[in-house]
């Protein structure tokens, strides 16, 4: 690809890293985040990912400064150095406890999220302690070796992407930057064979030209976006086939609608501290309205009681099941046999970082643990699947087997968090100003149709 590394990119990625670990951890960095932090940098540096991740340092920069909504979806937000370098990122350690005054850190021994401990005093000076911390692993980023395959999406407010576009522009000056559209399908048309819904072509992006390349190069890509700016367009493999680099920069509906909020209320995102997000229960999240409707009947049959239990939801509303029909919905009576079953009460797995966990409490080894529940994920246990004998004769207990094959697919925890922290965020501003809630979320009108309205 003809398109220059980014100069001292892997150096600006570790000063900025250590400038937020001296932020988070005042009173002294445990060594336990330091090997994290550590671990990921030097996977980092040998992969082929360090302008990808000076890119994602420089956008959230960008977002920071414009105070606009920034999320990264997909396995690479439960990457630490991602919640270092980033925006409206949170944190993948495991759930603990850090005392800002003496540098006291205890791991909670509990399944929980940092967010749903409860409040404790610090055994060594007495003041109270921050909880944080997520519970996702090295491996749900980088696998085994570090070598697993990464994606690279933004979820943001349309409102972001000219300062992208002049970030990217600056980052590549000897480079076009152009914009990225997808061919966009009416939600709303009904699945008539044969007939065309086709609507236009809606922004997602940007592509890097290799040096001296212009659009022209590039007729078979080429098209117009409804305001009639030329775009290439095709996905991601697409435009790397042709040497271009693609970056991911998707208007998200949440994202417009906590921009709005934010300026409403005179209330910033970032200020809204996890200890304030605590507070948040599953009902005023419901009764936003702005659940997708798979996830709400979930939330108000289930009732759940922590974050932990709302993200499992939310798996469970996009997971692929055996018992489901490709187009079918979710059947929740479905849901409670499978969740009600002896194996599932003592393995209650959800995501495929569920699996691996539990794998990890049963005494596996972690590269064998984290192999089989990519297994798992792939849809191997599935009696259907091909691979399925192989899957079977493996020598992991025969419960956790009986709870895997419920999966066709299953969704990863981190990506499940990410979306659940908006619908949080959502739902604190519903209960700081309720009449700005109402007019901007609940009377909102014709959402621009470009809106990825799925995660």
């Amino acid at each position: 690809m003809n398109i220059p590394p980014i100069e001292n990119a892997f150096a600006h990625i570790c000063s900025a890293c250590e400038k937020k670990l001296a932020q988070l951890y005042p009173a002294g960095i445990p060594a336990a985040v330091q090997k994290r932090c550590s671990q990921e940098l030097a996977f980092l540096e040998k992969s082929e990912y360090t302008d990808d991740f000076e890119i994602f340092r420089l956008l959230s920069d960008e977002a920071r400064k414009c105070a606009v909504p920034f999320y990264v979806s997909g396995t690479v937000s439960g990457s630490f150095l991602y919640y270092l370098l980033g925006y409206h990122c949170f944190n993948p350690l495991p759930a603990h406890y850090y005392c800002p005054e003496c540098g006291y850190y205890e791991e909670a021994p509990s399944r929980l999220f940092g967010i749903d401990l409860p409040e404790k005093t610090c055994p060594e000076c007495g003041k109270t302690v921050l909880a944080d911390g997520f519970n996702l692993s090295p491996e749900s980023v980088w696998g085994n070796d570090g070598k697993k395959i990464l994606s690279f999406e933004y979820r943001v407010s349309s409102e972001f992407l000219p300062f992208a576009r002049r970030m990217l522009t600056k980052l590549y000056p000897s480079n076009s930057v152009v914009p990225w559209g997808m061919f966009q399908m009416d939600p709303g048309a009904s699945p008539i064979p044969g007939e065309n819904n086709f609507i236009g072509v809606g922004l997602t992006g940007y592509a890097i030209l290799p040096s001296k390349h212009t659009l022209e190069d590039y007729p078979d890509l080429t098209s117009c976006l409804e305001n009639g700016d030329p775009c290439v367009t095709g996905g991601g493999w697409e435009l790397r086939s042709h040497f271009l680099k693609p970056v991911y920069l998707i208007p998200l509906k949440h994202a417009e609608l906590l921009l709005r909020l934010q300026r409403a209320t005179g209330i910033y995102i970032d200020e809204i501290s996890l200890a304030e997000l605590k507070n948040i229960e599953w009902n005023q999240i419901y009764h936003t309205s702005l659940l997708d409707q798979a996830t709400g009947i979930l939330f108000h049959e289930a009732k759940p009681r922590t974050y932990r239990e709302m993200a499992a939801l939310l798996a469970c509303s996009r997971n692929s099941y055996t018992w489901i029909k490709p187009k079918d919905k979710m059947d929740y009576f479905q849901y409670q046999k499978m969740t009600s079953s002896p194996a599932f009460q003592k393995y209650p797995c959800f995501t495929r970082d569920d699996f691996f966990e539990c794998l990890l409490e049963e005494g596996a080894e972690r590269t064998f643990a984290f192999e089989v529940s990519e297994r798992i994920r792939k849809g191997q246990a599935n009696p259907q699947n091909l691979m399925y004998d192989k899957f079977k004769a493996l020598p992991i207990p025969e419960e956790l087997k009986e709870v895997a094959e419920n999966y066709q697919y299953l969704f990863p925890r981190s990506h499940c968090i990410w979306i659940l922290l908006q619908y949080a965020h959502l739902a604190y501003y519903a209960r700081a100003d309720r009449r700005a809630f109402a007019k901007i979320a609940l009377n909102r009108g014709k959402t621009d149709r470009y809106f990825y309205y799925s995660y």
